[in-house]
């Protein structure tokens, strides 16, 4: 898996070093001349010149994008500085005293100048990056002036700037916090979400289009960085493909967890116990009702062989999908110093190609989601309909037990219009259950028809 941790402009990074040591070698010629001039030893002129430092060295490190900023911006670095070398003195001359800890809370001035305009853990991980830096930069200058006398070897106006510089370029590695971002990749963000809900040969296609997407992504970043950039469609294109097939397997999954709770061999066993009773039962709104409950078990036979057969298509097509991933990042490898004409004229083929995959899949998952439904409510028709038949048939045992009853009835006159406007109505309701039975059983063929198709 790639790292999520990203360094975003090297060029920039590099720039705000050498600005950095550059104001470190003007800010140390400038305190030695005026050393030269007034006395600098006072605990006020020290507290001032550190304030400046703070100052010159954060704005050297990200200076305002406008003139207008350059004054409001002085004035913050001046305040937040002055605050910082007051700390740093107080602590230097408190009892006991931490002059260490205190020049790394005075650098964290520097940092707060340097990052004014991050946000987030980097906008307070920079001062304190700063503030241990300034803590490393100020031992390794006493340390580099003690071992070093560059005054014996060149003018002290010379050798000052020179102190100045490893003490810039020191505090300057603190700005790498600026360049740092954490951005983690769309497609293993994805992949690391939907891994726990695949497995078998669905995961082994998932990880294996990763490991394709994070080689083609660096062959694209190599392009980059030999001054051959490529559109950044390609790698678009193949974020979304590798994507789709995610949601593919996530929803395959799921219908394969819904076939998974129907036994085929019960199904059978159930029909087989529906087709005994039809033939034992002499009644006939029983019977009926039993054989609308088995072609509720018939469908849920056809819906599991279906999805046995359709099975081995969307693998077929998860495995076409992976080549053509294959075949692009070949293509990229094998165009890998060219220019991006040459490597358009390759390519572009194979880009059309993941655009007709895309739809294509699209096309697949919206078949996948009525599969999907469909295997999720199969079990409530047929135990509901078979249900409805063990009832209706105690009803219609009840019914011919009643029959000598409702036979003397019958030849009463005045009951003779309601026992045919009965017999119509029972007509009508037979005939209406039928139109349903018959308009859901053509529905759920349609739709297992339409599927993977």
């Amino acid at each position: 898996m790639s790292s999520p941790l990203r360094f975003s402009d090297h060029t920039a990074f590099h720039l705000q070093v050498v600005r950095m040591s550059v104001a470190a070698a003007a800010m140390s010629l400038a305190t030695y001349v005026i050393g030269l001039l007034i006395p600098t030893n006072g605990r006020v002129a020290h507290a001032l010149i550190l304030a400046l430092s703070a100052t010159v060295l954060g704005l050297a490190a990200f200076p305002p994008p406008d003139k207008k900023g350059w004054f409001s911006v002085s004035l913050l670095g001046l305040g937040v500085g002055l605050l910082g070398a007051l700390a740093f003195q107080w602590l230097a001359h408190s009892t006991p005293g931490y002059p260490w800890f205190g020049l790394g809370v005075y650098g964290l001035s520097i940092g707060v100048v340097a990052g004014r305009d991050l946000r987030g853990v980097r906008r307070f991980l920079l001062p304190l990056t700063t503030g241990a830096l300034v803590v490393l930069a100020t031992f390794v200058e006493m340390t580099f002036r003690s071992q070093l006398h560059l005054a014996s070897y060149v003018p002290s106006f010379l050798a000052e700037p020179a102190y100045g510089v490893v003490y810039g370029f020191l505090v300057s590695v603190a700005l790498v916090v600026r360049q740092l971002h954490w951005v983690q990749d769309p497609v293993t963000k994805a992949f690391e979400k939907v891994r726990p809900t695949l497995s078998g040969e669905m995961l082994e296609l998932a990880d294996q289009a990763v490991t394709l997407y994070i080689r083609t992504q660096q062959v694209l970043r190599d392009r980059h960085a030999n001054g051959t950039p490529t559109e950044p469609a390609l790698g678009q294109s193949v974020e979304k493909l590798v994507l789709r097939i995610f949601h593919m397997g996530r929803q395959w999954q799921e219908v394969e967890r819904g076939a998974g709770r129907t036994n085929p061999e019960e199904l059978t066993d159930r029909i087989a116990t529906l087709e005994r009773k039809i033939e034992q039962t002499t009644d006939a709104v029983a019977r009926k009702q039993y054989v609308m409950a088995r072609e509720a078990l018939n469908t849920q036979v056809r819906y599991l062989q279906d999805i046995s057969r359709n099975r081995e298509r969307v693998m077929a097509r998860v495995h076409n999908y992976l080549a053509t991933l294959e075949r692009l990042q070949l293509a990229l490898w094998n165009h890998k110093g060219t220019d991006a004409a040459q490597l358009s004229d390759e390519v572009q083929p194979i880009l059309d190609e993941i655009d007709d995959i895309g739809q294509e899949m699209d096309f697949s998952s919206e078949a996948i989601d009525e599969v999907t439904d469909v295997a999720e409510s199969t079990d409530t028709p047929a135990a509901s309909a078979e249900a409805e038949a063990v009832a209706v048939a105690e009803v219609a045992t009840e019914v011919a037990e009643m029959a000598p009853e409702v036979a003397e009835v019958a030849t009463e006159p005045e009951a003779e219009p309601e026992t045919e406007t009965a017999t119509d109505e029972t007509a009508t309701d037979e005939t209406a259950t039928d139109d349903d039975t018959k308009v859901d059983i053509d529905a759920e063929a349609e739709l297992a028809a339409k599927a993977f198709e």
